[in-house]
């Protein structure tokens, strides 16, 4: 049995980026640490102190006031959505709430105007966000189909998949299991012109990976904000590009597309939002938005430069331990640095054993395809990495 102790010790750290203060600072607002090495940010992140707090807060009032003033939510919402786009590196008007990955990658089929002998490129083993709503929603449209570790190798490979009727190209940035990462600038350029709209599922990069989607320029960059934004479940981010927001077809407009002051009267009209937020057609969840907001402030407080690196860093720590005691690591095709994945096994093995025994001993990780992944943040320590390696060996 291992040994594993959570008082949070934080030696001199030995990753860039990142003292043994600052990371002893993050590392207490993110109470999970106390309990357990949570290395499962590709599967779900765990709330901050600050966005749990927000939630609660917004929950009480709720219970004891009633309601919220309308205005009073929705300057919490822009504050989020501000904090979010200076993430991606984008304006605030390019940015709507959704309520997940899947919400935002449907409101972009939807707008987009199909026409009957289109055929879409997509990725045969995308993650099924980045599957069922082609398949189910789109079952006219031809699919032609390219293999992450394809893309990762080459993104040029996708190439000549597109010909004059290719009305849509969709990519997951970051590979759910292996961390290949696609060169999603070199795709978008590519698309853009020849007219193709492209669909990008950001899931398992936002909050992990620092991009300038501003320069990307991809039509819809859709990810929840429950994995690596490290925000609450039910709310995501949608990027819609200057180009699409001009050229979509007409969809999810409802009433609170509109931007009111006040409900005082409701039957004069009121003129479309002009940005994204548009697409934000009812109810808000402020719950989410509130808790969204602190925690995407975590993130701007550490840089998403020092994320990335500190991340990178912490992953090659883990490959070369995991690598020492003779498991198979899927490393991605491409050269270069993945993202915060780390799949392994061990041949033979019983995985979902030993995936049981992990848990037992108070290390999270996911289990997927037979494959024990491991998603480590910036606010994890070395010793975490150190213990998950024994845990293995054991």
């Amino acid at each position: 049995m291992i040994d594993v102790r959570f008082d949070n010790p934080v030696r001199e750290a030995r990753i860039s980026g990142m003292n043994a203060r600052a990371l002893a600072e993050f590392r207490s607002c993110f109470p999970v640490t106390d309990r357990c090495v949570y290395l499962n940010h590709a599967g779900t992140g765990p709330l901050p102190v600050a966005a749990a707090e927000a939630i609660a807060a917004l929950a009480e009032r709720y219970c004891r006031e009633g309601d919220l003033p309308y205005l009073e939510g929705e300057a919490v919402l822009d504050e989020a959505r501000g904090l979010a786009a200076g993430l991606m590196h984008l304006k605030p008007d390019s940015i709507a709430f959704t309520r997940n990955t899947s919400a935002g990658i449907i409101l972009a089929i939807s707008a987009i105007p199909w026409e009957q002998g289109d055929n879409l490129v997509m990725m045969r083993d995308a993650f099924p966000t980045g599957t069922y709503p082609y398949h189910y929603l789109l079952p006219e449209v031809q699919k032609r189909e390219i293999s992450s570790s394809e893309l990762a190798c080459d993104p040029e490979r996708l190439f000549s998949l597109v010909d004059g009727r290719t009305r849509a190209v969709a990519l997951d940035w970051v590979h759910f299991l292996s961390g290949a990462v696609v060169d999603i600038r070199t795709v978008v350029e590519f698309c853009r012109e020849r007219g193709i709209w492209t669909i990008v599922d950001a899931m398992q990069g936002l909050g992990a990976l620092d991009e300038d989607f501003g320069r990307v320029n991809a039509d819809f960059v859709s990810a929840g904000a429950n994995k690596w934004l490290l925000g609450p479940q039910g709310i995501g981010v949608l990027a819609v590009s200057e180009r699409a927001l001009e050229c979509m077809r007409p969809t999810n407009i409802g009433w609170l597309s509109a931007r009111w002051e006040s409900f005082e009267d409701v039957f004069t009209p009121r003129p479309l939002r002009s940005g994204a937020s548009r697409l934000e057609e009812g109810t808000r969840n402020y719950l989410g938005g509130y808790g969204l907001r602190e925690s995407l402030r975590i993130l701007h407080r550490a840089g998403m430069p020092q994320v990335t690196r500190r991340i990178h860093e912490l992953v090659q720590m883990l490959t070369a331990g995991i690598e020492r005691l003779g498991w198979e690591v899927f490393k991605p095709a491409a050269a270069g640095p993945g993202a915060g994945i780390v799949a392994c096994r061990l041949p033979g093995a019983d995985m979902a054993g030993i995936f049981a025994r992990l848990r037992s001993q108070s290390v999270v990780c996911a289990l997927r395809q037979g494959w024990l992944r491991f998603s480590p943040h910036f606010y994890n320590s070395e010793e975490e990495i150190e213990v998950v390696c024994a845990a293995l060996a054991g």
